[in-house]
């Protein structure tokens, strides 16, 4: 169980999420929003939601939230959001829709079309928090839910360029990899990565072999870090580790 500041008092409010709420507020959710422009109950980032307990929420919704985290991210989301739902919680979710976003630009033609979808690509872009960071397949979304503990239960596309996807909580996710990711975007030194990555994933101290060949890796471009994360969850060594 993790620790809960005391500072936010969630038992007074509903056992439902809505995260990333904006100015769509729900009167039976406890509605969170990182800008505090839209008055929302919590401000707080939807990747870290260390003040709400672990496993007291029947719901989570959040839809057009995932696009605006940086891709790397999506993984832990979705951890963290497992964290805080019980078994058998249900997660709503609403993200673009790159194979839909295709088949519309491939069907309209014209110039005010193509900017148009652009937008629904990428985001306004008109004010801070406004850009897309990613966008999902079905394939994508699937793996990324199957990988943090969920099963989708409904697949649908929503205006031809939307998923709305119901998902439900199968197991706990693995989230030990939330710090690998977290050091992505730091200015943490490679050896502190790869270290870490080793100690987090495959639960040992890195062997002078392997710490040298992802140092090189790093060094030489020829891995990002990121992929230095999906080379060590696709070893033998770390599949062996979760049976």
């Amino acid at each position: 169980m993790n620790s809960i500041p005391h500072a936010f008092q969630w038992q007074s409010y509903p056992n439902k999420l809505n995260l990333g709420c904006g100015s769509d507020k729900r009167s039976d959710y406890l509605n969170v929003d990182r800008a505090d422009m839209y008055v929302p109950d919590l401000v707080a980032d939807v990747l870290d939601l260390a003040m709400l307990p672990d496993g007291k929420y029947i719901e989570i919704v959040a839809q057009d939230v995932l696009e605006h985290l940086p891709r790397t991210s999506t993984s832990g989301a979705l951890a963290e959001w497992n964290r805080l739902l019980e078994l058998g919680g249900k997660l709503v979710l609403r993200v673009p829709s790159l194979e839909g976003l295709t088949t519309l630009f491939q069907a309209r033609g014209t110039f005010a079309d193509h900017v148009s979808l652009m937008q629904c690509l990428f985001g306004t872009q008109a004010y801070t928090g406004d850009f897309h960071q990613t966008c999902f397949t079905r394939v994508l979304l699937n793996g990324y839910l199957e990988q943090c503990g969920y099963r989708s239960t409904t697949f649908d596309t929503r205006d031809e360029w939307l998923f709305d996807v119901v998902a439900i909580k199968v197991s706990e996710a693995d989230r030990s990899y939330r710090d690998i990711e977290a050091l992505i975007f730091k200015e943490a030194a490679d050896e502190d990565f790869v270290c870490t990555a080793f100690r987090k994933l495959l639960k040992r101290e890195p062997d002078d072999g392997g710490r040298n060949f992802y140092l090189t890796a790093l060094r030489n471009t020829q891995l990002t870090r990121d992929e230095v994360i999906k080379v060590m969850k696709g070893s033998p060594e770390y599949a062996a580790l979760r049976q």
